[in-house]
């Protein structure tokens, strides 16, 4: 084929074929996310009502709202049509799917946004996804052994201490991330309300959807304080 039979067919048949298919994976893969939750709400009478459904929902939209908006915007350049919609179906985006997908393209020298690029994004996204199931079922067979055999105690200490962990992971990795001033804002804003009589007046969803909000207006306010100084 020619460079332009190539690109017809790229934007004619291959692109519209991508976007039906991962517009229908996203969706199914959506709905079989919500069949858990309905069947606990509907079937097993557990539905806990709109008022803690909503409040839940604000406290995440608080916290990574912007996200949704930034994240496909900024990593569809590198990722390419199939690779967006192959990152966003498997997740990790930021901390695997990015990182395998500029190492594919720096090794085979393929200019960001070429259609080099993104095949070169859509095996190493296929790659890495196989792999970290691979991984992640024989670490999960592995712990679960190896939970049986360890005593009592350590089971149990395993158990309790491993979604503490776990944050306290993401917590570390979102604060060596930030500046040393947004850092320190966002804990004492945080300590701030939850010391405060905010939590049992309003609840704690409401308290960390203040929380992080004060901290964010905070952290503006002096950025924008900072320039002004600064073009003055």
């Amino acid at each position: 084929m020619t460079d332009q039979t190539l690109e017809g067919f790229y934007r004619t048949r291959f692109i519209p074929r991508a976007h039906r298919i991962g517009r229908t994976t996203l969706l199914v893969a959506m709905l079989l996310c919500v069949c858990p939750a309905l069947y606990l709400s509907f079937g097993l009478g557990a539905f806990p009502g709109v008022g803690p459904i909503l409040t839940g929902f604000l406290a995440i939209l608080a916290f990574v709202g912007i996200m949704w908006v930034v994240e496909p915007i900024s990593y569809f350049p590198v990722l390419g049509v199939c690779g967006t919609y192959m990152s966003f179906l498997s997740g990790n985006i930021g901390n695997m799917r990015m990182p395998v997908v500029i190492s594919c393209q720096n090794a085979i020298e393929a200019e960001a946004g070429s259609r080099k690029a993104e095949v070169a994004a859509v095996i190493g996204i296929a790659i890495s996804v196989l792999v970290n199931l691979i991984f992640l079922i024989a670490l999960v067979l592995i712990g679960g052994a190896l939970i049986e055999v360890f005593p009592a105690p350590v089971a149990v200490a395993i158990k309790e201490y491993t979604l503490p962990g776990l944050y306290g992971a993401v917590l570390v990795m979102f604060a060596s991330s930030a500046s040393r001033r947004n850092a320190l804002t966002g804990v004492l804003v945080g300590l701030a309300v939850f010391l405060s009589p905010i939590p049992e007046i309003f609840g704690s969803a409401a308290a960390g959807i203040l929380a992080i909000v004060t901290a964010v207006v905070l952290n503006m306010g002096r950025r924008r304080a900072t320039a002004e100084t600064q073009s003055a």
